[in-house]
């Protein structure tokens, strides 16, 4: 990622955030208002939008599910995406793929319930 243009906003330059990963799979402009919030010097956003397709890209009716049906589930909808089922709190790598659906759970539940809504990304 390239770093801010130095003269910027006074701060240092090295430090400054230039790359949002969290804001993937929000609409434009939430994702332009959270960068603002974040940085407010920036003048200029660019979005790459991904070609939206009628596949479906979310689950948020498995939220409260156990993990195992969710996956069954996401697979059923979905068998061309990858599914990773992740304890909730644990840190997992930045980054999009539109060939991943990553399932957060509850591991301190013995149901395994589904803490966050699932999608694409």
């Amino acid at each position: 990622m390239g770093r801010a243009a130095a003269g910027v906003g006074g701060g240092d330059i090295l430090s400054m955030k230039t790359a949002w990963p969290e804001v993937v799979g929000w609409d434009g402009m939430s994702a332009v208002m959270k960068i603002h919030r974040d940085r407010p010097d920036v003048q200029r956003v660019f979005i790459n939008f991904v070609r939206m397709s009628s596949e479906k890209a979310s689950w948020p009716e498995v939220v409260g599910w156990p993990a195992t049906a969710a996956v069954t589930q996401i697979n059923s909808d979905r068998p061309d995406v990858s599914i990773e089922v992740i304890p909730d709190g644990a840190t997992v790598p930045p980054g999009f793929s539109a060939k991943r659906v990553r399932v957060f759970f509850n591991a301190g539940d013995a149901t395994g319930p589904v803490t966050r809504t699932p999608f694409v990304g």
